[in-house]
């Protein structure tokens, strides 16, 4: 996780990682889109909460389930990965206002019992946090170099980053 955790999932703060998994850009009819994910996203150590200017070197843990997936000849999918261990730590104000981004290894196993493997980037969008851009490669197993794009927008729990840490969700 480096300044922001950029694939903080909606619906379930991880959201992103199962769509972009699903719905590679190119437009090749062999690609799978899904359109629905529900998932959780682990920050351990927790993110300190606004007003704290202590930062943490978090990994974010994500698991998911993907579904209603059309193409490819899939159906649905279950996604878990994990980011990339931050070097410079962050914290709730950071992940508010970075735009550095945070990288991830994603793996879908998908309902045929194949796999694909991703290294995303998931980076704020705009000027609200809780909408990122996501993008990456399929770098191993089904739908291999294809290139995946998708928003997303996620959802804190409430309190959590506020008054509390931010742990899940």
């Amino acid at each position: 996780m480096r300044k922001t955790f950029g694939l903080l999932c909606a619906a379930a703060l991880m959201l992103p990682i199962g769509v972009l998994t699903a719905s590679a850009a190119g437009g090749a009819a062999a690609t799978p889109t899904c359109k629905v994910f529900t998932g959780t996203a682990t920050f351990k150590p927790p993110l300190p909460p606004l007003g704290d200017n202590t930062k943490v070197k978090s990994t974010v843990t994500v698991t998911g389930k993907q579904s209603t997936c059309t193409g490819g000849g899939v159906t649905s999918g279950t996604v878990t990965g994990k980011s990339v261990p931050s070097s410079t730590g962050s914290n709730c104000t950071t992940l508010a206002t970075s735009n550095t981004g945070t990288k991830f290894t994603i793996t879908t196993k998908w309902n045929t019992g194949k796999t694909s493997t991703a290294s995303i980037l998931s980076k704020k969008a705009g000027s609200d946090p809780t909408v990122q851009n996501v993008t990456g490669t399929l770098t191993a197993g089904l739908f291999k170099g294809k290139k995946l794009s998708t928003t997303v927008k996620y959802t804190i729990p409430s309190g959590q980053c506020g008054s509390k840490p931010l742990t899940i969700k």
